[in-house]
């Protein structure tokens, strides 16, 4: 649904990278907004930004058995900023039986604001001082690894945008807890 609206409002082709800001933007938005997220995916800490490992491995290697029914990623070429990165496409009708229109609205309105941006724009909005990914960089000294590195093992954990609100915490955790079902 998210490559195909990105299609249709911004007449764009979606890349890898754009595609996963705007799943990580979704996530941290609903966070702040509810306190659970919509995908329940865990984000990375990578040079470029948060990065949904499991997305990222899964369409990189062309090794999913969930988005293939919905996405297929395909080498890049061209001039595009992402040359070489990979393209994605819509393989199969949306249902959207499985989101709330709330999760509908949102990815609506992410795709609305932060849609027509480059990935270039994206990167630089989550790297923004004060942002998850921008602390934990800083915390663990990981500048000096991006240098010869584009990677980490360290997690962003949402919990850090409602550390001050216990409902929305309660909220995060049952999610959690339903996911680990």
């Amino acid at each position: 649904y998210l490559v195909e609206q990105i299609h249709k409002k911004h007449r764009q082709r979606v890349y890898l990278t754009k595609l996963l800001k705007l799943l990580y933007i979704i996530d941290e938005t609903s966070v702040k907004e509810t306190g659970a997220p919509v995908t329940g995916m865990d984000y990375r800490v990578w040079k470029m930004g948060p990065v949904a490992y499991d997305v990222y491995t899964d369409l990189m290697h062309n090794d999913s058995q969930h988005l293939s029914t919905f996405v297929e990623a395909r080498k890049s070429g061209g001039d595009s900023p992402d040359k070489g990165g990979a393209l994605i496409d819509s393989t199969n009708t949306f249902d959207d039986s499985e989101f709330s229109d709330y999760e509908m609205s949102l990815i609506d309105r992410v795709v609305d604001q932060f849609g027509h941006m480059q990935r270039d724009q994206l990167i630089a909005l989550l790297h923004e001082e004060g942002s998850l990914w921008k602390k934990i960089v800083d915390a663990k000294g990981l500048e000096a690894r991006f240098k010869s590195d584009n990677t980490s093992s360290y997690k962003i954990d949402f919990r850090d945008l409602i550390s001050n609100d216990p409902y929305k915490l309660q909220v995060f955790q049952s999610a959690q807890d339903s996911l680990n079902l």
